[in-house]
């Protein structure tokens, strides 16, 4: 949904799209103990329910790590061409200004770099800032700046949290509200029809009705949804990062130079991903809401896909979006 193949080697897989996964294999795993328990009356069992809750926390904590070790190893990896010597500083920044391009183009690139690019050299700022700077104070000042950063991502996800909620109950309450009204015009009209036939007139214009009030309310709120959406990917991506980076830079295999060799790397990296990034149009969540739109229904189809054991490749989800796209922008066309 994010368009985040061009920068998943620095993310992994979005907390958001992990849970979704997580969530809707569970609720496969459900439907068919349900099916189960009504067809040959076996019923669920409470304390394999528990367990396997257990295990899926257990396993999303390993997930996890796993992907903190896969992003240490791609950073270590990106930086190399500047660790032995292959690129000097000039060179290895303009590599990584025009990867930065690359990534600015796709859909919410410009977001992903300042995202990334903050977080790997506000990291790295703080690990060499305290050995290098006087009385490190550098290290110091990177820390603050982390802690408040941190601070402003708990109170983004907050204030969004609660203007989307906000907006779902209203939606909510506009929606029965119509549906109330429709009902009592409903009982107006149609005289002549008999009961069943009216009662069943009635329950099909309620239902168009109030799917097509859902959909209009949903268009409007989905901004809000979004920004807090991106407010959580924000958090997720800031602590994931930081737990890479410290992988990488206080690995014990390499000497304490080369770990601040590999911190100053990594600054350049960062400053670049954040400067490509602030230029980009593309660094706002106020996007083509039809593209939103089609990359939520694909995401889902993708995520209950992966979740019934399918391989779903980039291409094949970049392609599912193109035909999502046109196939609503047709749609919208018979209506005109």
């Amino acid at each position: 949904m994010f368009g985040s193949h061009l920068v998943e080697p620095y993310i992994g897989e979005l907390w958001i799209a992990s849970t979704a996964d997580a969530f809707l294999k569970d609720a496969n795993l459900a439907q068919m103990q349900q099916q189960m328990a009504e067809t040959e009356g076996i019923p669920p069992d409470a304390a394999a329910d528990l367990a396997s809750s257990a295990a899926s926390s257990e396993e999303a904590q390993l997930k996890q790590r796993k992907r903190e070790v896969n992003i240490a190893i791609h950073l270590r990896n990106r930086i190399e061409p500047f660790m032995d010597g292959a690129l000097t500083a000039e060179q290895f920044e303009a590599e990584c200004m025009g990867e930065a391009q690359e990534i600015a183009k796709g859909t919410f690139g410009g977001l992903y770099l300042t995202t990334i690019g903050f977080s790997l050299e506000i990291e790295a700022s703080e690990f060499v800032g305290f050995a290098k700077s006087f009385l490190g104070l550098d290290g110091h000042v990177a820390r603050v700046k982390r802690k408040a950063a941190a601070f402003d991502s708990n109170m983004k996800i907050l204030s969004t949290g609660l203007k989307a909620a906000t907006a779902g109950n209203k939606a909510y309450k506009e929606v029965e509200s119509m549906q109330t009204k429709l009902k009592q015009g409903l009982e107006e009209i149609k005289e002549d029809e008999s009961p069943e036939a009216k009662e069943s007139d009635r329950k099909k214009l309620e239902e168009e009705a109030a799917a097509a009030m859902a959909a209009a309310k949903l268009e409007e709120s989905l901004p809000l949804i979004l920004e807090l959406a991106w407010a959580i990917n924000g958090k997720d991506i800031q602590r994931t990062l930081k737990h890479a980076c410290k992988k990488l830079l206080t690995d014990a295999a390499v000497s304490v130079e080369d770990r601040y060799r590999r911190g100053e790397a990594l600054i350049i990296l960062g400053r670049a991903f954040s400067k490509i990034g602030k230029e980009s149009t593309s660094n706002t969540t106020n996007v083509d809401i039809g593209d939103v739109k089609a990359r939520a229904e694909v995401a889902v189809m993708t995520t209950m896909a992966k979740a019934q054991g399918q391989e779903v490749s980039t291409d094949d989800t970049e392609e599912l979006i193109r035909q999502t796209k046109m196939m609503a922008k047709a749609e919208k066309d018979n209506q005109i």
